[in-house]
């Protein structure tokens, strides 16, 4: 009998099957409101600090190595700069539409007050409530404000290790692409490189993750149970909100990637949806873009006629690297807590919550389970949100969102290479070699 290897193992603890189940018996435990069930609170606690361990690390070597991949992923040629342009259209358009439309349903959205007072009392009673303290607190917003150099030094680490130690991600983020950015031209003119030894430390934090994932399901129940016994039949309306927010703008970005493609390859919505119907089952059905991409390429070059070349060159790596459904969640996850805890969001903030969840959405990779939930800390923090609070609410939802997020991933990749063939190459042009 062959033996399963740790990630293979992890990978079966993650399956939507073994996380519904888990998330079913929390919520079932949690409806009992049994006093009991508050002992399970520091076990979830620990599970979000073990996860919550390698999140900077991850994050000082996956930028970089994102940035490296962006700064070197090409030769020149039309079929390169057409798929570049593409890629940032679609990704600014994902962004923006991932914090209007939650922005606009939150702010004319209302949560039972009841709800709310007994999510406070969960706040008060949170080890991060100075990060509520700082969210809360407006002076702090007001002086920024009138110093409007005051904000764009906030996003400058004076102190690297200090920022580290704080554990201030929006810093760390920023330090992490400027170094990258500096780790390729340097390595471009002297030859040497540490890229290794960051790989070396990203497959690290992903086996930590991949050992965490073992113990998900209780990880799942000690987090959730104690939250729905103490929130009761409130949190099924609190979460209401948020699942209204987030498949609302999933059905925009679907229906758009699928007009969109229709549009380009000049076909009609309806056959471009039926066509597209097998990647994005596939995606529903096993929650993992990457298990789709021969049947994306497939549907893309045989179906749709798509430049081969163009196909070749992004789908692989689009559906590996590029996220737009968690960029999706990460922004809706961070408005909604600031819904919650009474925190609002100006226009800058907003495109900041944009810009924060692309970033962080690249430090996703390799990760699942769980762990894909751990850079959310990243875009939460810069506001003063309880990434502790979050944790919990997210995971009620998160096998039913994992699946919608994988189908935005398989649909909005099609796109890119389906608005790359308009100025690209031309669609008739033989394959290309293969790329070595």
């Amino acid at each position: 009998m062959q033996k399963l290897s740790i990630t293979e193992l992890s990978r079966s603890f993650t399956r939507p099957s073994v996380t519904l189940a888990a998330v079913g018996i929390a919520l079932a435990l949690g409806a009992t409101r049994h006093p009991y069930l508050q002992y399970l609170a520091p076990v979830g606690d620990f599970y979000i600090a073990l996860l919550q361990m390698c999140v900077l690390p991850f994050l000082l070597a996956t930028i970089p190595l994102a940035v490296r991949s962006a700064m070197m992923s090409g030769t020149a040629g039309s079929a390169v700069v057409a798929l570049l342009t593409s890629l940032v259209g679609a990704v600014v358009v994902v962004a923006l539409i991932s914090v209007i439309i939650p922005s606009l349903i939150f702010q004319f959205g209302q949560i039972d007050e009841r709800a709310v007072a007994t999510i406070g009392a969960l706040v008060g009673s949170s080890s991060e409530r100075m990060d509520i303290e700082v969210a809360l607190d407006l002076s702090r917003g007001s002086d920024s404000a009138g110093n409007p150099g005051a904000g764009m030094t906030t996003l400058v680490p004076t102190n690297i290790f200090a920022s580290l130690a704080g554990n201030d991600s929006l810093k760390v983020l920023v330090f992490a692409a400027i170094f990258g950015i500096g780790m390729v031209a340097t390595e471009r003119s002297s030859g040497h490189s540490v890229f290794g030894a960051l790989r070396h430390i990203q497959e690290v934090c992903i086996r930590i993750f991949d050992w965490l994932n073992l113990v998900v399901p209780i990880g799942i129940v000690a987090l959730i149970a104690p939250q729905v016994a103490r929130l009761g039949s409130e949190i099924y309306a609190v979460l209401a909100m948020f699942a209204f927010a987030f498949f609302s703008a999933s059905v925009v970005l679907l229906v758009m990637a699928i007009v969109l493609i229709a549009l380009v390859l000049r076909t009609s919505p309806l056959t471009a949806a039926a066509k597209l119907l097998g990647p994005l089952l596939l995606g529903a059905a096993t929650s993992n873009a990457l298990v789709c991409i021969p049947l994306a390429m497939e549907t893309m070059k045989e179906k749709f006629h798509v430049n081969r070349q163009l196909c070749d060159l992004y789908i692989p790596l689009g559906f590996a690297t590029i996220r737009f459904g968690t960029i999706l969640y990460f922004c809706v996850a961070t408005q909604f807590m600031g819904m919650l805890l009474g925190r609002s969001f100006g226009m800058s903030e907003l495109l900041l919550i944009a810009v924060l969840s692309t970033i962080a959405s690249f430090a996703t990779l390799g990760a699942s389970g769980l762990a894909t939930l751990a850079p959310l800390a990243s875009v939460l923090r810069p506001f003063g949100l309880s990434y502790e609070l979050a944790v919990p609410l997210m995971i009620i939802v998160e096998p039913i969102a994992n699946m919608v997020r994988t189908m935005l991933n398989v649909a909005v990749n099609c796109l890119v290479p389906a608005l790359a063939a308009v100025g690209g190459p031309d669609r008739s042009e033989p394959v290309a070699k293969p790329v070595v």
